[in-house]
């Protein structure tokens, strides 16, 4: 049965969440993903910030589940679930998505009881960088 999943993660890794997308697409999956607004020359950043999230929450209420894409460290962390994507979860738990990532998240990111109660199921796969 094809899936109707929202990936999300951080910018940073934005190349890297599109190949997987593609790939997932190449399967036979639906798959959104986000929209790189950075090159739209916005001269605000907190406008592009608060546009990002709007498209982005729309995304989520249109799928089925969500993929955390955290499999690359970043900051020092392993398993990275920056704060975009934590309020990303957050809207996916409360409309009743189901919630995935790639990676367990490092257990000392400050919102570590919250993800926890959010149930995030964690694939056991690998996937190519």
């Amino acid at each position: 049965m094809p899936l109707n999943v929202c990936l999300i993660g951080s910018m940073r890794n934005y190349d890297h969440i599109l190949n997987l997308a593609k790939d997932l697409q190449d399967a036979g999956h639906r798959v959104s993903v986000p929209v790189d607004l950075s090159e739209r020359g916005y001269s605000d950043r907190t406008k592009m910030k608060a546009e990002f999230m709007k498209n982005m929450f729309e995304s989520i209420r249109s799928c089925d589940s969500i993929l955390v894409v955290n499999d690359i460290d970043r900051g020092g962390y392993s398993g990275y679930i920056g704060p975009n994507t934590f309020l990303q979860l957050g809207l996916g738990f409360s409309l009743g998505k189901t919630l995935y990532c790639l990676e367990n998240w490092d257990k000392r990111l400050p919102y570590n009881e919250e993800l926890e109660a959010m149930n995030i199921r964690q694939l056991d796969i690998k996937l190519p960088h």
